[in-house]
Formats: C-alpha cells, sequence, structure tokens
C-alpha cells in the first residue's frame, strides 16, 4: 500500500489526534504497528494532540495522552491549528526536525577505527 512506501521512506513521524475525538486517539495504534511492521519504530516520534482551543469538548485526557507517548517513546504536544495561543505548532514542527536531524547526524557517524591510528 502506498502508506507503507512513505513510512518505509520516512526518517521521523508526527502522528496527529483531535482532543475532542477519542476514535481518533483509538486509531493511533493502528498507525504504531504500521511503523512498526516498516521496521521504523527507531525513529522520532511526536504525538500531538490538536484542537486544544476546544478545552471544553476534550474527549481525551491530557494525562492519558502523555502516557500512550511514553510508551512508544515519543514526545508530546497540544496545540491548536485554530488558535496557536501556545506557539506549539512551531514549536512541533521545530523540534521534528531537530529530532530527525539529530537522529541521522548520529547514525551516520563512521565508527573510530579500533587500531587508534587511523
Amino acid at each position: 500500500m502506498l502508506i507503507d512506501e512513505w513510512i518505509k521512506r520516512a526518517n521521523g513521524f508526527l502522528l496527529l489526534f483531535a482532543i475532542n475525538d477519542k476514535s481518533s486517539f483509538e486509531a493511533l495504534n493502528t498507525k504504531i504497528e504500521r511503523i512498526r511492521k516498516n521496521e521504523k519504530d527507531k525513529l522520532p516520534v511526536i504525538l500531538v494532540g490538536n484542537k486544544c482551543d476546544l478545552e471544553e469538548k476534550r474527549e481525551v485526557d491530557k494525562n492519558q495522552a502523555m502516557e500512550y507517548a511514553k510508551s512508544i517513546k515519543a514526545k508530546y504536544y497540544e496545540t491548536s491549528a485554530l488558535y496557536d495561543g501556545n506557539g506549539n505548532v512551531k514549536v512541533v514542527f521545530q523540534q521534528c526536525a531537530h529530532m530527525i536531524l539529530n537522529y541521522d547526524i548520529n547514525i551516520s557517524k563512521p565508527n573510530p577505527c579500533p587500531c587508534n591510528i587511523c
């Protein structure tokens, strides 16, 4: 499938759900399974609870989302694409880029020669 091709070529993942839609949160399990199936579970992951401007309609508890992020070794942010009052939309993209760049740097470093002469 096309999504598997995207996953295979990915360098990191932003997984979004709406805090006012529990089904969007529950659908994350399927996405994580696909990432793991494609052996990409070591790449950087950021979990984003969007629509934090709809706090009064919240269906996903913030602590539940934070625990889930911890269980999949992801960072967690809450944002509002409509009203970015906390500034996290920009932070999420900056953090994702930073994590991907650091991941790429760490895996591309050559191992030092064990002879200590080179």
